[in-house]
């Protein structure tokens, strides 16, 4: 009875082992990730900051407009809001929920603004689906309100 408990109990502890999720380093890294991004972003490098998107015509962007899909798209919406690269401001903002939801996918909402001038240009609450795609991660959605 002790070695059919004992198997039991191995086993138990084996599967739940296989479900058990890493934690820390995808989040660490997806931090990191948006610290680019934005990085990039204060720096009026747009092109760049672009690059922590989903490069993929299945990329989604959620805002108070409606929906808008596709990675092209979504830049093409950029270059038009901010054509001068000096209106692109600084960009700031505060984690209110990170999780990682699988092993190679975070879910991330934080509160957000862009001040020019010391004034607000925009801001609000977004939330983003980051995925580990090709060894890195990107955005593959997005909310931002």
């Amino acid at each position: 009875m002790r070695k059919l408990y004992f198997i039991l109990l191995l086993m138990t502890a084996t599967t739940l082992s296989a479900f058990a999720m890493p934690k820390g380093d995808a989040v660490q890294e997806v931090k990191k990730a948006l610290e680019g991004q934005i990085f990039a972003w204060n720096n009026g490098d747009l092109e760049t900051a672009m690059t922590y998107y989903w490069n993929s015509p299945d990329m989604l962007w959620i805002s108070k407009n409606g929906t808008d899909k596709g990675y092209q798209e979504v830049y093409d919406m950029f270059l038009q809001d901010f054509k001068d690269r000096s209106k692109m401001g600084v960009y700031t903002y505060e984690p209110l929920h990170i999780e990682q939801v699988s092993k190679e996918a975070v879910y991330f909402v934080f509160r957000w603004k862009i001040a020019l001038d010391g004034k607000q240009l925009m801001g609000g609450v977004s939330s983003q689906v980051w995925k580990k795609l090709n060894s890195r991660w990107v955005v593959t959605s997005e909310h931002a309100s």
